[in-house]
């Protein structure tokens, strides 16, 4: 496959009217954005979730696009919305949002957007209400300044996203046609610390899972702790296990599927610097990283490695008060994260024969939500280079091309039916707080993310087979 390079010379010529109508809608789109937050369409809330369906489909269709609402037994509606025509890309979007709690944390009301310094804060401002707006607004100002589109977009807004669960393959799998494509960008895109955007090659996958460990019929008064086995002691010896001393996984076979990575792929991640890793130690408040990573290495396992993260463990009582028990139940929750060609079932039986050889089998471990797997497209791939071509002409400075970003999204149940090559696309910086109190979304990124999707469409659609 190659692009053709037809055109770029005229880019600035070409879009400076779309960058105009950008920049003067800018005021009337913060508001549609702020309209968009109002709505808390947290997992779990069917009202609220179907409200921010329906808002999304009107603005599709006020767009120009044909729009199928699909609803199959209870899952949140994935709106489909196609407009153009020629090469297809698809849009990977959702309406959801995470849990707004704690509430307290924030400054103000997470439902309630408010503008400060140039930054709409709100629950869902960036992840993914804004950059989903984003790529609608480009698509308005190159239709309003450019003429028609130049090549096929199909949305796929899900509602389901933050929630987990199989409800997005069940929908999908109602419209099985909405996969055949020419390539796909994920739900947003970033931008590094010196404000080049990052384009992503992939993203990784994800099992999550319980723990729960039983040693008595019930709760026994603590004086009986000589005696009777305490759930909570044994779910911490098991865990213990897991890891090393220096924190690194210690499961046997965690990472027997792994593919290895190609030369091409090496060579990225190598050259990368160490800017952005080192930008993480004052923040987090940590003098180095686990088993002393850095340079080289930490960007390979970053990129690389499949993580093993106990997201939380609970037993027994720890409200106002006193009550001496010792615990009848202990719970824990992972999160792994997965690379190519790692099955998340066979992840889980890995952990499960973990804890039977090291004599643990007692102790469940249950899938706590659906699965995903990674998906990356190769770095030579013509659409990230055009991803790439259309970052840096916005940005102003070279965009950064990485393997994979470091979360998950359903990337392989849009793209792996049919190969698909997908990327990231956008401008978010390092301060939107995604699944944080107070979060946020620069409204200069908003903008960018919009202009920068305007030229990619015209990128995409110069790409030959």
């Amino acid at each position: 496959m190659s692009a053709s390079p037809a055109g770029r010379g005229h880019a600035i010529d070409r879009f400076a009217a779309f960058d105009r109508y950008v920049a003067d809608r800018m005021p009337a789109w913060t508001e549609e954005l702020a309209a968009f937050c109002r709505i808390p369409s947290e997992g779990g809330d069917p009202v609220a979730l179907r409200q921010a369906a329906g808002w999304i489909a009107d603005r599709l269709d006020r767009l120009g696009a044909t729009i199928d609402v699909v609803e199959v037994d209870g899952v949140p509606p994935l709106v489909i919305g196609e407009l153009g025509r020629g090469r297809t890309l698809i849009l990977l979007q959702h309406y959801d949002v995470q849990p707004a709690a704690p509430l307290e944390l924030w400054t103000t009301g997470p439902y309630d957007p408010q503008v400060r310094d140039g930054r709409l804060y709100a629950r869902g401002a960036c992840d993914n209400k804004g950059e989903l707006l984003a790529r609608a607004w480009g698509v308005e100002a190159y239709l309003a300044t450019l003429g028609d589109l130049p090549c096929r977009l199909r949305f796929l807004v899900q509602g389901q996203e933050e929630g987990g669960g199989d409800g997005f393959r069940k929908v999908l799998a109602a419209r099985p046609g909405v996969l055949v494509a020419d390539g796909a960008l994920s739900e947003g895109g970033d931008a590094d610390v010196s404000g080049r955007s990052v384009v992503y090659g992939g993203v990784r996958g994800m099992l999550e899972v319980e723990l729960a460990c039983r040693t008595i019929a019930y709760d026994a008064h603590s004086s009986l702790a000589n005696l009777l086995p305490s759930a909570a002691i044994r779910l911490v010896r098991a865990l213990s296990t897991f890891w090393d001393d220096d924190g690194v996984p210690a499961i046997e076979g965690l990472e027997a599927q792994v593919r290895p990575p190609t030369q091409a792929q090496l060579a990225l991640v190598d050259g990368m610097g160490e800017e952005e890793l080192a930008e993480l130690l004052p923040a987090y408040g940590v003098e180095g990283f686990v088993a002393g990573r850095h340079g080289r290495e930490a960007n390979r396992v970053l990129t690389f490695g499949t993580t093993l993260n106990l997201q939380g463990l609970w037993s027994g009582y720890t409200g106002p008060g006193e009550k001496t028990i010792t615990p009848a139940e202990a719970h824990a929750r992972l999160d792994i994260r997965l690379v190519p060609d790692q099955e998340p079932a066979a992840v889980l039986e890995v952990i499960r024969r973990h804890l039977a050889d090291h004599g643990f089998g007692d102790i469940a471990a249950t899938p706590i939500s659906d699965a995903y797997r990674a998906w990356w497209t190769a770095p030579d791939e013509p659409l990230l280079a055009a991803a790439v071509r259309a970052s840096t002409a916005v940005k102003g400075m070279a965009a950064l091309q990485v393997v994979s970003g470091a979360g998950t999204e359903p990337m392989y149940d849009v793209a792996a039916a049919h190969g698909l090559p997908a990327s990231s696309l956008g401008s978010a910086d390092e301060h939107v707080r995604a699944h944080a109190p107070d979060e946020s979304y620069r409204l200069a990124d908003a903008e960018a993310a919009a202009r920068i999707l305007g030229r990619f469409l015209d990128e995409f659609a110069a790409i030959r087979d």
